[in-house]
């Protein structure tokens, strides 16, 4: 097993703890990997023992849970061993002694949040770099092996609303470096499968429009208002009505997007 600072945690797909050889730890049972797994969704912070049990078994917990635990985590700690002291206790509970840039899931969120925070700031083009690779950790399922666990229910649902929140934004940075025809092909996928997301129609139409297509541009947002207020009885936005507006006035200033990228 490498050293701390070469492992790279992974909790998309089945979890994992890796050296840069590839070569990946043998870890021990179920049990085991989801209190890896509880810890390293706060690496670097003090994770509670009752917490650990909370998330392990919630409602009811077996006698002798804190005891359950601790030997969970001797186990971690052999399995771990060679890659120096990883695991570490304190007086109140566990903490895994790894930078955030060390799991994968860290790196995404860090990413996405990165690249919202330029897509504020009005730099498309660092934004669309920073939600490209946030995008770029999301290889498989978050917390595949835990699936049926009640402890990653809110973490998944969590991970999958900041990627849909980042593929957004990234659209709307390409959209905004004058990228429309990309952004016509990747929305028009995006609101089939998101078809509630208002901003996602909104640029969708945007880019159509930016793409010489005004009468596909108008039909989409007709077809999202009917949408919105068949299937939920909801009106459409602010934001959808003056983007019609602008559409049908031809007025590109009041319409997201930029030139064409040259060449």
């Amino acid at each position: 097993m490498p050293v701390a600072e070469e492992l790279t945690f992974r909790l998309f797909g089945p979890l994992q703890v890796c050296g840069a050889d590839g070569r990946c730890a043998v870890l021990g049972s179920r049990t085991q990997q989801a209190v890896l797994a509880v810890l390293l969704l706060r690496p670097g912070q003090c994770v509670p023992v009752e917490r650990i049990i909370g998330q392990l078994w919630p409602g009811a917990p077996p006698p002798g849970a804190a005891a359950d635990v601790h030997a969970h985590v001797t186990a971690l700690r052999d399995a771990l061993e060679a890659a120096g002291p990883l695991l570490v206790a304190r007086e109140s509970g566990y903490l895994m002694e790894v930078a955030p840039e060390r799991v994968d899931v860290c790196r995404f969120a860090a990413g996405a949040a990165a690249g919202r925070a330029a897509l504020t700031g009005e730099r498309p083009a660092e934004a669309a770099r920073a939600v490209d690779a946030a995008l770029a950790e999301w290889q498989g399922v978050p917390l595949a092996d835990f699936s049926g666990e009640p402890f990653a229910g809110p973490t998944v649902a969590h991970l999958e609303n900041l990627r849909a929140q980042a593929v957004q934004d990234r659209a709307e940075a390409r959209l905004l470096l004058g990228d429309a025809g990309w952004c016509v092909t990747e929305l028009d996928t995006l609101v089939r499968e998101t078809p509630y997301r208002e901003r996602l129609w909104e640029l969708y139409a945007a880019a159509l429009y930016r793409a010489g297509r005004r009468d596909d541009a108008l039909a989409a947002i007709a077809r999202v208002r009917d949408l919105l207020f068949e299937e939920l009885g909801l009106e459409d936005g602010p934001g959808l009505r003056a983007l019609e507006r602008a559409i049908r006035d031809d007025d590109p200033a009041a319409i997201p997007g930029g030139a064409p990228p040259a060449g």
